[in-house]
Formats: C-alpha cells, structure tokens, sequence
C-alpha cells in the first residue's frame, strides 16, 4: 500500500517534531552549559535531520509501508522525546534524559529508514 500525499504530511510533520524535540534538548544542555551533553545529541539528530531532507526531496515519489504503523511509531517516538526535553529542562535526571532523548531518535531514524524503503 502507497502512501497518499496526506499521510505523506502526516509522517513528515511526525518526523519533524522528533527532530524539533531533539534539537530543544540539545539547546537546554547547552544553556545549562551541558556541552557534552549537547554534542552527544546533536550528533544523533544528524541522522535524523539527514532522513528528514531524504523524506522532503522524494514526497512525490510513492513510499511502500504500512503508514498508520509507522505514524503511531514515530508518533511514541515524539511523545517519549517530549517527556525526557520536560525532564532536561527541570534539570532531573539529565544524564539518563540524555540517554532517553538519543534512543528516540535513534528509533525516529530507524523509523524513517524503513519508510524510504
């Protein structure tokens, strides 16, 4: 089954905001002066950020999946990434937030990979 142009959008906006969510964690360690940190992630949105530009370059073309899945899957992804940029924010937990925030991306990576398919 093909993607249509609006489930196209959809997982595109979901992709996105995983990305987003990983650059505000990155900008909350870097103002608490967490630089580490923040490279760390940087590092693992760069994939992402990469799979994002794949995504925009070939929204014509059909992409072959299952969407409703790999919407609900990028769309946990988002949601445990907000959690863990709230955590970071108020300063709890950082060091396991960190490692929270690159898992997520890490999956939206994946997620997206199997999307170009």
């Amino acid at each position: 089954m093909a993607f249509s142009q609006n489930d196209k959008l959809k997982f595109l906006d979901a992709l996105t905001d995983a990305l987003r969510q990983g650059q505000l964690a990155e900008i909350n360690l870097r103002s608490q002066g967490r630089v580490a940190d923040a490279d760390e992630i940087r590092k693992s949105t760069a994939p992402l950020s990469a799979k994002v530009d794949a995504l925009v370059g070939t929204m014509m073309a059909e992409w072959l999946g299952q969407v409703d899945k790999s919407i609900a899957d990028i769309a946990a992804c988002t949601e445990g990434l907000q959690g863990a940029v709230e955590q970071i924010k108020k300063k709890v937990a950082i060091a396991q937030n960190v490692v929270k925030v690159i898992g997520f991306v890490d999956q939206a990576v994946g997620i997206a990979a199997k999307a170009l398919v």
